[in-house]
């Protein structure tokens, strides 16, 4: 499809440098910038969406492909954490986990058991020996009451991460809801990191 722009002067002088220094055609140049503006810029995040973007963009992309890429964004945190949940917390409101109680439950003969005593050992809330079944719905409302004290702890990514990944959100999320969580999440990691912290007297 053939299409035309007006650039400012700054552009122009950007664009000339561009073109010259990596010999990049305009086109070229456009697309770089369009996906830099709208994509993480950090893996796996970028990989993720750029995933998203470029499934939608051959018609092959589905709802469940959508999800699983926003729970491996999750799990990532697990190594980056943050401090701020409300963009989790804004995702897991779709979901209305206590309604689905058969697909959030954790047993104790899966991977996620784990994590999921691991985070209860850290709230001081031990999980009885003789338990076999947790709520996962339950753990996600205790994840988030006490996310002062969990918000550094790899277990908490992993355990929403999956419940993310295996329960069903009320509304799918579409393609460009995937890819805006992605870069938020990678956003908020970085905000975190990025601090300089402040020198002790």
């Amino acid at each position: 499809m053939n299409r035309y722009f007006i650039s400012d002067k700054e552009s122009d002088t950007l664009i000339a440098l561009a073109t010259k220094l990596y010999g990049l055609k305009i086109g070229e140049l456009i697309n770089i910038a369009l996906k830099n503006e709208f994509l993480p810029v950090t893996e796996p995040f970028r990989t993720e969406a750029a995933f998203i973007l470029q499934c939608n963009a051959n018609g092959t992309l589905d709802a469940w492909e959508i999800k699983q890429s926003m729970s491996r964004g999750i799990r990532a945190l697990g190594t980056r954490p943050v401090y701020d949940s409300e963009r989790l917390q804004g995702i897991f409101a779709r979901y209305h986990l206590h309604e689905k109680h058969d697909s959030c439950s954790i047993s104790n003969d899966e991977t996620l058991w784990e994590s999921a005593v691991e985070v209860y050992e850290v709230l001081g809330k031990p999980v009885p020996t003789d338990c076999s079944k947790l709520d996962g719905a339950r753990l996600a409302d205790d994840i988030f009451a006490d996310w002062d004290v969990l918000w550094f702890e790899k277990a908490v990514y992993d355990v929403l991460a999956t419940l993310a990944y295996r329960c069903e959100p009320d509304v799918p999320f579409n393609w460009f809801e995937g890819i805006t969580f992605l870069a938020g999440i990678e956003r908020d990691a970085l905000g975190q990191w990025s601090r300089i912290p402040k020198r002790k007297k």
